[in-house]
């Protein structure tokens, strides 16, 4: 009777929670500017130099998630070395390395992904995603959010070769610039700016470790956001 009684409250629960993803073990779905998508296959692949490929199909629609990394960490998307694309079932491709037209976006493409679990034991990847993409002319967008792979198989494993530091400053670099210019031209009142503000946060801490902070400059920007409340 007692199994009985928590099956039924498992069932509510979910029930309940209708809005929420559902996925099977493994998967790969998010939302795509507000319909469901889910993948049919999925893998993943990490190469020589330790970058991570999660690639999620649907028909001809393929989703495929970088990371210039393995670490269970947030990974910013924009005109960075971790970046995600997506390819319609016409052959279109939108990318979050592409620029928007000015005319009709102030921010650059951007998003993130977070790795929640990288299982090297059982050859496994988990995390979440969310982002927009542009195409080559910045005129055309598509958003992805509500994004979640769970125990996507890794097929492949590179011997990795330990990233150069200069290399992992320099990228670390690159991402607080891009968040720096997003976070420069958002409203302080507005509802993105909580967002923005930790993303800024989270890239400047990134670069404090990969770059160091011998004149405590870094940690300074740092302290000045505060918690990033409006």
């Amino acid at each position: 009777m007692k199994k009985i009684t928590i099956l039924l409250v498992v069932l509510l629960t979910l029930t309940s929670c209708s809005e929420d993803l559902v996925f099977n073990n493994p998967a790969f779905i998010g939302y795509n500017d507000g319909e469901l998508w889910e993948a049919t296959t999925y893998r993943a692949n990490v190469d020589g130099s330790g970058n991570l490929t999660i690639t999620g199909i649907r028909g001809l629609e393929t989703i495929i998630l970088k990371t210039n990394d393995t670490a269970e960490t947030l990974y910013l998307l924009g005109n960075t070395t971790s970046s995600a694309t997506y390819e319609n079932e016409f052959g279109d491709f939108y990318s979050t390395n592409n620029v928007p037209d000015p005319d009709l976006q102030v921010y650059p493409a951007d998003g993130k992904i977070n790795i929640s679990d990288f299982n090297i034991i059982e050859r496994t990847v988990s995390g979440t995603f969310t982002f927009n993409v542009f195409d080559s002319s910045g005129t055309q967008t598509e958003n992805f959010n509500k994004g979640y792979f769970y125990n996507v198989p890794i097929l492949s494993i590179g011997t990795v070769v330990s990233i150069d530091p200069l290399v992992a400053c320099q990228n670390a670099t690159a991402v607080a610039l891009t968040t720096q210019t997003n976070y420069e031209a958002v409203d302080i009142m507005s509802a993105d700016y909580p967002q923005v503000c930790n993303f800024y946060k989270t890239a400047l801490e990134n670069k404090k470790q990969q770059c160091g902070d011998t004149d405590g400059s870094i940690q300074d920007l740092i302290d000045d956001l505060g918690d990033c409340t409006n």
